[in-house]
Parts: C-alpha cells; structure tokens; sequence
C-alpha cells in the first residue's frame, strides 16, 4: 500500500515505492439492483480482488448515492479497499466536506480508502443545479481542492488555505488519517494530467479498454511530467480500467476475446506502460464475470508479470 503524501500546498510530493499488481472490479450503483450490491461486494472480496470503484452521478435518478453505498461495501466487508471512481467535486461542496467524508471512511477502515476525483462538471448536473464551470476553471478548482485537502489531513489543530474559489480560515482540523489515504485524479486532457504529475497519488485515464497506441504518447507525456515535478517514474499510481462481458471465447479486437488473449494483453499494458491497478467491469458487470476474471485472468497476469520483472 503507498503512503500518503503529506506536504505544503506548494511543495513536491515524495516518491512512492514500487507497487505490486492490484486487481479489482467497478460496482455501478443502481438502484435497482439495492442489496444485492452488497452482495456483489461480498464476492468480489472472497474471490480475491483488491478493491472495489464506485462511480458518482447524483444527477442520473436510477443512480444511488456514491458515498452512502462506499460507507455500506466497507461495512459489509473486511479487506478489500474501496475508491471513489470518482466523486464529482462540482457536486461535493466545499473541498472541506469531501476531506472530511474521506477521512471518515479512512478511520472506519484504515488503508481501505481512496479518494479519486474529478471535475464533474457536466452539462446534465445543471438539472439539479449542478454550476457550470469553464475547462480552466475546472482544472484550477480541482488544483485547490487537493492542495486544501492536504492541510485538512495534515494532522495539526488548524489549518489555513487561501486560494481563489477555495479557503480556510483557522479551521478545526481533524486528526491525520492513515498512511493507505491518497488522491487519485480521473484525467486525460493535458492540464489535469500535468496536475497528476505534480499533485497527485494515483492517475485514472478515465477510459476503457485503451489502445496502446493512444495510451503511449499519454503515458510519455506524464512521465515527462512528473520528472518535471522532481518526481521519480512510478511514483503515481496508474489505473487501467476495462470492460467484463468482452472476455469471450473468440478474439475480436483489444481485450475482446479469450483469456489467454487478456493475459497477454494486459501484461504488455503492466509492463510497457506501467500501470499497475486493473479494475474490471461496466454496467452489465455479473458474479459470473467476477468469477471468470478471477479464475482465468487474474492468476496468469500476475504469474506473467512477476517472471518478466
């Protein structure tokens, strides 16, 4: 598990160690589906997967809240980790309240937390009065949640963050939070990338099932980035995310196809590119499919991986 990178606003975040490969699965919260989500959690935790995404969209009705279905799957589980895939901060009002919802899940379960974030600001939260951000304004908002998320969990009794949409002022901090709690942004375009870089723990391209061709010069141009930053290479977590129902028995493209295929494939994405986290799933994401990629997939990436290093 990383540690959590604790710095001035302004510093440079310290390297984190080499990270073992780490599996999971998406859980979409719908609510038609209610308890047997929880279910779903149970599953995936007994077969061995490391941790479960939650998405977050307050404005789709048939949606149910991301944060009060995070707090139930650690409730109702005992090891795997939970993160947020990720929590809209357009609709996670002020920063402050977000640090705190984190920590809280932190302390309920130390080290089995992560916070992923982005912008969120859509077009269709307008429906529930969601504001509408400019790109720019996006990028720079996200920028001071997490530096103000920093001071928040710094530990001291105070805290004071001054920036232009987000402050504190002599706030009452709550304690530090474990070493396992870290930031994970969902970025692709240039700036929130080269905000990755320099600010965060963990990268979420926030696509799936990537062609090496189009996640090459992206995973070039973050690597240049966080040597930029005085970061080391791997120091920032990356997430590779794809899609369940595709593992089949005849091969039809990237990730379509039979497990040996995903094997191979997924093994060229750990060690050509570095990712070292593979989450699972979609809308249509069953046990049946949390069994196949345990039993077929998993084993043979790790297997794979670890004879190449």
């Amino acid at each position: 598990m990383p540690p959590h990178h604790l710095i001035d606003p302004v510093g440079t975040l310290l390297p984190a160690p080499h990270r073992d490969l780490t599996f999971g699965t998406f859980l979409f919260p719908k609510s038609s589906e209610g308890p047997a989500l929880l279910s779903q959690a149970r599953v995936a935790e007994e077969l061995g997967y490391d941790l479960i995404g939650v998405p977050d969209h307050p404005n789709w009705g048939h949606y149910l809240d991301q944060w009060s279905l995070m707090s139930a799957i650690i409730g109702h589980t005992s090891r795997i980790e939970v993160f947020s895939a990720v929590s809209s901060l357009a609709l996670r009002q002020p920063p402050a309240v977000l640090a705190k919802a984190a920590l809280t899940l932190d302390a309920l379960a130390p080290g089995r937390f992560h916070l992923g974030l982005g912008v969120g600001a859509e077009p269709g939260i307008a429906s529930i009065g969601g504001p509408q951000w400019t790109p720019g304004e996006s990028v720079d908002r996200i920028r001071e949640a997490i530096e103000l998320t920093r001071v928040f969990w710094s530990g001291q009794s105070t805290g004071n963050y001054r920036g232009a949409y987000y402050q504190l002022t002599e706030a009452s901090l709550p304690p530090a939070p474990s070493p396992g709690l870290d930031i994970w942004i969902g970025a692709i375009k240039p700036r929130l990338r080269r905000l990755t870089a320099h600010a965060a723990d963990g990268w979420l391209p926030g696509m799936l099932s990537i062609d090496p061709d189009v996640i090459k010069p992206e995973v070039d141009h973050l690597d240049a980035e966080i040597r930029a930053a005085g970061r080391p290479p791997g120091s920032v977590r990356r997430i590779y995310n794809t899609i369940a129902e595709k593992l089949q028995p005849e091969s039809d493209g990237l990730l379509i196809g039979p497990a040996d295929q995903w094997i191979d494939q997924l093994t060229h994405v750990a060690l050509e590119f570095g990712f070292d986290t593979f989450v699972f799933g979609d809308r249509q994401t069953t046990v049946e499919h949390l069994h196949r990629f345990a039993e077929e997939v998993i084993p043979g990436v790790r297997a794979d991986v670890a004879a190449a290093r």
